[in-house]
């Protein structure tokens, strides 16, 4: 069997497994433990099915473009995976990845194709202002912290005495 059949197979049984699960829990008919986390998945396995054609094509430089959309359906799904199991709550923060995903599946195209300098620029370009964004999410989480400063300044100043000095409340009489 020549590995372009081997790819479509699997790349078609990665796309019946997705729609019959969605179909069957669409209707109620399956449900599982997790099911509250369960709909990322719809993002993994295509991208786990695309980087699996790749890999099983003797990883072509052709076929390569296989991983742009893997990539950043395989980067999508773990940031929805930590973002459920996080209910949410640090989105604020954590936004910028989706400035990460294409970058990540253009980095892939890249490293696994024929090394064309030009997609850099975009990997580049995309991951520099992810990691601007994310420092300026996480500076703006850490300039809430600043409280803490006060408490421990506070802290330091009633239980550090200076030995040599005088209380002045006690009296040597």
């Amino acid at each position: 069997m020549s590995k372009e059949k081997l790819s479509n197979i699997v790349i078609g049984l990665v796309l019946i497994i997705i729609g019959s699960y969605i179909f069957l829990e669409n209707f109620g008919l399956i449900q599982f433990e997790f099911g509250f986390i369960s709909w990322p998945i719809a993002l993994l396995l295509p991208a786990l099915g695309f980087h699996i054609a790749f890999f099983l094509s003797g990883m072509r430089k052709d076929l390569a473009g296989l991983l742009v959309p893997g990539g950043i359906l395989l980067v999508l799904s773990l940031h929805f995976y930590l973002e459920i199991l996080t209910n949410f709550q640090y989105s604020d923060y954590t936004w910028p990845t989706f400035l990460l995903a294409p970058a990540f599946g253009l980095f892939e195209l890249w490293f696994f194709g024929y090394r064309n300098r030009g997609l850099l620029i975009p990997v580049g370009i995309l991951t520099i202002l992810a990691l601007i964004f994310f420092a300026q999410a996480w500076l703006s989480f850490a300039a809430k912290l600043w409280p803490l400063v006060l408490i421990f300044v506070g802290i330091f100043i009633l239980f550090n005495r200076n030995k040599d000095s005088k209380d002045p409340t006690i009296s040597s009489d």
